[in-house]
């Protein structure tokens, strides 16, 4: 059993089997920080904690209830490591637009992302897109989950207005919960009053 460990972006395992048994290797994080760990268990071994390894392009062979962490860097991956690695899908891109308060009027400066989410959707076939919709703490939280709802719907109505197909976009409202800013009940935050799309 594998178990990640540390901040929420752990490192990515990657499993190989060659001829000379298991191995795990770890990879840089999608953002090319190299944060997080992994907990090794085998249930059998008698340390219900298991072995914990850490850091980007550490090869870890998984004989025996002692994994062996070993460093190789990014030059000692093996021809068959580099290639898996090529074929991995692009990690996901964020993007974040800001509204108008009160209202799913996208503020000033928003516009822009409109068109640079259009180009990169246009560039990465077969993706598909989250938009994920907030408030700040102005009003009630009942209120604030409807129109968190209803700036990503407006945000969905102007993609598909551009062609995006709409069975590849998902929508969510979460209102006045994580805040990139956190503040008192009742304050007005720009920062706070977003869609944050995600296109994986």
């Amino acid at each position: 059993m594998m178990r990640r460990g540390g901040p929420l972006i752990a490192l990515l395992p990657l499993a190989l089997a060659g001829c000379a048994g298991p191995s795990l290797l770890l990879l840089d994080n999608e953002d090319g920080s190299s944060e997080g760990a992994l907990a090794v268990i085998d249930e059998n071994c008698g340390n219900p904690e298991g072995s914990t390894i850490a850091g980007p392009f550490t090869r870890t062979k998984l004989a025996g209830c002692a994994p062996r962490p070993r460093g190789v860097g990014e030059n000692g991956l093996k021809p068959d490591e580099r290639s898996l690695i090529n074929d991995l899908p692009p990690p996901p891109a964020r993007f974040i637009m800001y509204f108008v308060p009160d209202t799913t009027d996208l503020a000033p400066g928003s516009e822009g992302m409109i068109d640079a989410l259009d180009r990169h959707f246009k560039a990465r076939p077969g993706a598909e897109i989250e938009i994920i919709g907030y408030t700040d703490t102005v009003g009630k939280a009942e209120y604030n989950l409807t129109l968190s709802q209803k700036r990503a719907d407006e945000i969905k109505g102007r993609l598909v207005q551009l062609g995006f197909p709409p069975d590849v976009i998902t929508t969510t409202g979460r209102g006045e919960t994580e805040l990139r800013f956190p503040t008192p009940d009742e304050t007005e935050n720009g920062g706070n009053r977003r869609v944050e799309i995600i296109v994986r």
